[in-house]
Formats: C-alpha cells, structure tokens, sequence
C-alpha cells in the first residue's frame, strides 16, 4: 500500500499528546460525588473524556436539578485539575512525533475539548505551541463540539486546507474518530488514551496506533528513528 500524502495533521490533546485520563477520571468522579452524592463507575467516567467539561457536568442531569449551576460545577472540577497537576502525563514520544513531522513541512493544528482556561494550563506543560499552526479548542466552536464536525473543518478553514483528503486527525477516542469522519478527513487512533482499542475499531479509522514512536515511520517514507529524538521535558 502506498502511503498517502498529508498536507496537515491534527492532533487531538488529551489521552493523544499527554495522559490525563486517571486525572481526569478523579476529577470527574469526586465532582460528581460533591454536588451530587452520586458515584458514578470508572468506566463510564472514561467515557465522558474527549467532550467539553462543562457537557461533562451535565452527564447526570442539569445541574440545577441538583441545586448548583453548570459554572459552581467546572469551577470545581477546574480546582481538582490544578491540585492534580502531577498525576499529568506527558507522551514525550508523542510529542516528538509532532514535532518531526512539523520539521518535515506538515501544517500542525491542535483540535481539543479543552476550553481556554485548561489550554492555559496544559499547553506550558507540552511545550510545543511553537510547533502548532493553528489550535482549535472548545471555546471557539461552542455549542458544536466533537464529535460534530465543527472543530476540525474549523482547523482546516485556519490552516487554509481546502481539500480534506489532505488532512489526517490523530486521537484517542471516539469522539475524535467521529469527528474527523464527519468532516471528511482521514482519522487514526491511538491505544494509549482513553479508549479502549475495541471502542476505537469500531469507529473504523484507517490507521491505528499503539505506541507513538511508530506514528512517524508510518506517515514519512524515509523517517527513521534517528530522526525522531524524544525531547527533554522538564
């Protein structure tokens, strides 16, 4: 099979670029716990990731059937992520990869569910905002976010991509999958996020990844991993 030729990669953040999910699951789980005296189970909890926070807060019900707001409940679950800071993951691999394929000519966009107040948070750790073109976060395409396809051909208008079949989202859930589909791009998973490689098959991605240091070979025909140094991440 001949490899393809992409103009631009997207990468979604989350489970992708760094491993929150423990974090995320806790902060989730205590949250829910607090306003609502409910624990909800872990694996539904994984579920929630890869959709905005505050459609998170919601997943049991309005929050004013609870006696809060949707504001008192992200607020909440914003706190817990800062407390967690080092439960945060960095992929170093990950990053390399996207990093190699910038080098290599490839437009770069982030296309996450995080809004601005997390991007914030997150994007200093991952030190790569000097290697993205264009970062599309939940803040800009509210109420539309993944898995419509909003976010992504908002990436594509951003990057100046007109054709979609130059373009190849990479994520780790099915919201990703669901949204680079609906967008006409091409998707491809990766197993060390929050979805299991099961939940990704079914959502029919073309390529699928289980370790990052495999992403660059697959995509660049002379890449070799001398290329693809993993860098220092303090």
């Amino acid at each position: 099979m001949s490899r393809h030729e992409y103009k631009a990669i997207l990468w979604d953040v989350d489970g992708t670029l760094i491993d929150t999910t423990a974090l995320i699951v806790g902060v989730l789980g205590n949250m829910f716990h607090h306003f609502t005296g409910e624990e909800v189970p872990h694996e539904e909890l994984r579920g929630l990731i890869g959709i905005p926070l505050a459609e998170q807060v919601a997943y049991l019900g309005s929050p004013d059937k609870f006696g809060t707001t949707t504001e008192e409940m992200v607020a909440y679950a914003v706190r817990g992520y800062e407390r967690g800071r080092d439960l945060e993951r960095v992929i170093p691999e990950a990053i390399a990869a996207l990093i190699e394929l910038k080098r290599r000519g490839m437009l770069t966009a982030l296309v996450t569910s995080k809004n601005d107040v997390e991007l914030a948070n997150t994007l200093p750790r991952l030190g790569i905002s000097a290697y993205c073109d264009v970062i599309v976060g939940a803040d800009q395409v509210a109420p539309n976010f993944k898995p419509h396809p909003r976010p992504v051909l908002l990436a594509l208008d951003k990057l100046g991509i007109t054709h979609r079949d130059s373009a190849l989202f990479i994520g780790d859930s099915a919201h990703d999958m669901q949204s680079g589909h609906a967008a006409g791009v091409h998707i491809a998973a990766v197993t060390w996020g929050a979805a299991t490689e099961e939940m990704l098959l079914r959502e029919t991605p073309e390529l699928i990844f289980t370790k990052p240091a495999d992403i660059v070979p697959t995509l660049i025909a002379d890449a070799d991993e001398a290329d693809t140094p993993v860098p220092s991440l303090v």
